[in-house]
C-alpha cells in the first residue's frame, strides 16, 4: 500500500500528462514494467499472476466509486470473448501458467499481450457510447452508501464499506475477486495507482500507513498482509478483518 508507483523518469508519464488514464493505459505500463524490469510486483503489490485481476477490480472499482466509469475496459472484454470464443474469467491465470512452467511474468504477459494487442488495434480510449453507469455499477457492487454522493471516496472509504459488507456475510471476492488477504492487497494498489497517475488526492492513505507503522507497529517491511496472515495461522479471513478493523480503529481515532 504505496504511492511510490510511477518515477519521473518513466516513459508514460508524458504520454499521460493532461488527460484521464484509462485502465489499460494501466495495463500496457504494467506490460513495459515487466517486460523492460521484471517488475509484476511494482503493478500489483505481489509476484504472483493472480494477483493481476485484484489489482484490476481495485482500479475499477476507484473509478465507479468515484462515479466514473471504464467502457474500454468493457469493449476489451467484449473483443476477447469475440475472438477467443469465451468470457476472461477469474481463474484465466491457471492455465498459462501451467503453459509457462510456473512463471508467473511469462504467465502475467499472456493477458497483458493480448491488452497491447486490442490498444494497437483500437487504442486505450472508449469506441462506443458507454451503457449507463447507475445500473453497470448496482449490478456490480450493489447500493453504494448514500454518504459518497457528491464527494471524492477515499480508500479508506472503500475499506470501511468492505468491511462493513463482509460483517453482513458477503464475501471479500465480491469486490478483489479472490477471498485471500493478498487479493486486497493488490486491490489497494490498483485504487492508489488509479488515485496517483490520474492526480487526485487522497488523503487517508499515507496518515492511514503512518498511523499502522508508527502507533500500531503493524506496518513490516514484509508487507502488512504476510504479517497478518502469519498472525492469523493463515486465515485469509481473519487477517483480512485484522487490517480492515485497524482501518476502522483508525478512522474512530480521528
Amino acid at each position: 500500500m504505496s504511492e511510490g508507483y510511477v518515477r519521473e523518469e518513466d516513459p508514460f508519464l508524458a504520454q499521460w500528462r493532461g488527460r484521464r488514464v484509462w485502465l489499460l493505459d494501466a495495463l500496457m505500463w504494467g506490460r513495459y514494467q515487466v517486460k523492460e524490469r521484471h517488475a509484476l510486483w511494482f503493478v500489483t503489490g505481489l509476484e504472483t499472476v493472480d494477483s493481476l485481476f485484484p489489482f484490476i477490480h481495485g482500479w475499477n472499482a476507484h473509478t465507479y466509486f468515484n462515479g466514473g466509469d471504464e467502457p474500454a475496459w468493457q469493449e476489451f472484454l467484449d473483443w476477447f470473448q469475440e475472438t477467443r470464443g469465451q468470457p476472461l474469467k477469474q481463474d484465466w491465470y491457471v492455465q498459462p501458467l501451467r503453459d509457462c512452467q510456473g512463471d508467473h511474468e511469462k504467465a502475467a504477459l499472456v493477458l497483458l499481450e493480448l491488452v497491447a494487442e486490442y490498444v494497437e488495434r483500437f487504442g486505450v480510449a472508449p469506441r462506443g457510447r458507454a451503457e449507463s453507469l447507475d445500473e453497470k455499477v448496482a449490478a456490480t457492487y450493489g447500493p453504494l452508501p448514500r454518504e459518497w454522493g457528491g464527494r471524492q471516496v477515499e480508500l479508506l472509504d472503500a475499506l470501511l464499506w468492505i468491511r462493513r459488507r463482509m460483517h453482513e456475510g458477503q464475501e471479500l471476492s465480491f469486490f478483489t475477486g479472490q477471498d485471500t488477504v493478498d487479493s486486497l492487497y493488490s486491490f489497494t494498489s490498483g485504487w492508489i495507482l488509479n488515485t496517483v497517475v490520474n492526480e487526485r488526492k487522497d488523503l487517508t492513505v499515507a496518515p492511514f500507513q503512518e498511523w499502522l507503522r508508527d502507533v500500531k507497529k503493524e506496518f513490516p517491511g514484509e508487507g502488512w498482509h504476510v504479517k497478518y496472515l502469519q498472525d492469523c495461522q493463515g486465515d485469509h479471513r481473519k487477517a483480512v478483518l485484522k487490517f480492515l478493523d485497524f482501518a476502522a480503529e483508525f478512522r474512530a481515532s480521528r
